[in-house]
Formats: structure tokens, sequence, C-alpha cells
């Protein structure tokens, strides 16, 4: 849900996104691309798209580009009802976008893994040097790091299928999401300029899908 103008703006005109514009002049073999150049790019190839995503995740910025609809007194009920759904979805999406893509490339074995040896270490050295457990309760202490990783394991496996169960639940929602924003402008509810957040442009050329 992003504007594809916005984004080729972005790209060629905001330092944050230096590396995805090195890669479109490489693509392009050209040092100065034009922004409408990007735009065909990127909208030929979604690989910018999810790098430009990658990269809003990582800065913690939205790549959802939809503003909060105003509700007026005017309007009827069903446009009312109808804009603080949307706007509730659209904060929800934004809630989510970290769940826009699978664990499958996550860290989280790493990080989890990680804590888990952190927690061993430190129970070694307490008892390596503060104690004399290893003499006498060597089994047992053993048994206990064997705990500690089982527990290590439960937790990166929670934390995996909680993302997978997010993941589904961010689809399902900006599928129905993207199934109101039409509906909304075939109804006349809003415009394009009064959703999307961005440079002005064609009707047509608003928004892209590029989630799978």
């Amino acid at each position: 849900m992003i504007n594809i103008k916005k984004v080729a703006h972005q790209i060629k005109f905001d330092g944050m996104y230096n590396t995805v514009y090195s890669e479109v002049q490489e693509k392009l073999d050209n040092l100065d691309p034009s922004v409408d150049e990007i735009e065909q790019l990127i909208t030929d190839d979604e690989y910018y798209i999810w790098e430009y995503k990658e990269l809003n995740r990582y800065g913690e910025l939205s790549s959802v580009h939809a503003k909060k609809l105003d509700i007026k007194d005017d309007e009827s009920i069903e446009a009312k009802e109808f804009k603080t759904k949307l706007n509730d979805n659209v904060q929800q999406l934004k809630n989510l976008e970290n769940f826009e893509v699978d664990s499958k490339n996550s860290a989280y074995s790493i990080w989890i893994g990680s804590i888990g040896v952190m927690v061993i270490f430190m129970v070694h050295n307490y008892f390596a040097l503060f104690s004399d457990l290893y003499n006498t309760h060597e089994n047992w202490i053993y048994f206990g790091y064997a705990i500690i990783l089982g527990f290590t394991y439960w937790g990166y496996k929670r934390t995996k299928a909680n993302h997978e169960n997010q993941h589904i639940l961010y689809k399902d929602l900006h599928k129905e999401t993207r199934n109101m924003i039409k509906e909304g402008f075939e109804q006349h509810y809003f415009t394009h300029e009064e959703f999307f957040i961005g440079i002005t442009t064609g009707d047509d050329e608003f928004f892209k899908d590029t989630t799978h």
C-alpha cells in the first residue's frame, strides 16, 4: 500500500535510500536516472520496493502511505462508518508492518539463542567462582543447563509461531483494506489526494500492492 511516485522520489533525493539508489543506478547503467526512470524500474521489479520497505523497517518508518481520513459532519452514516473502519484498518496495518514478511529469514534463532547462551555463561561463572557445586553437584548443574536450553528453544518456537500468526493477520487485513480502498473510491467517499500520502499523481498510479 504505497505511492510509487513517492517511493521513486525518495530513492532519488532522500539520502536514507542511497543503497537502493546505487542499485538502481547500476541496473539502469545511469548515474543520474530521472524520477520517471526510477518509477518505471521499481514498477517492473518489486525487488526495489522490498528494499525500500526493509530500510523503512530498520528506520522504524512506515511504508503505509495513507492518511487518516477526515470524517465530516455532513456525510452520510454509511460514509462515516466506512471511513472509521478504514482508518482503524490502516492504523492496524501500520502497527503490524514488522510482520509483513514471514519469519523464514528472521534473526529470532540468533538473538534468542544468544540470550540462552548468555544465561548459561553467567550461571557457570557464578558456580565456578563462588561455589563448590561443580565438585559436589556437577550432574545437577548440567541438568540445569539443559533446562535453560529447553526454555530457550521453547521461547524461540513460541516467538516464531507468534510472528507467523501476526503475518497471516497482516496479509488478511491488507487484502481487506485494499478492497475497502477501491470501494471507497467507487462510492466517492474520498479521493486519492485525501487518502494517500505523497506526490500528486494520476488516479491509476497512486498505489501498488507488493504484498504476496
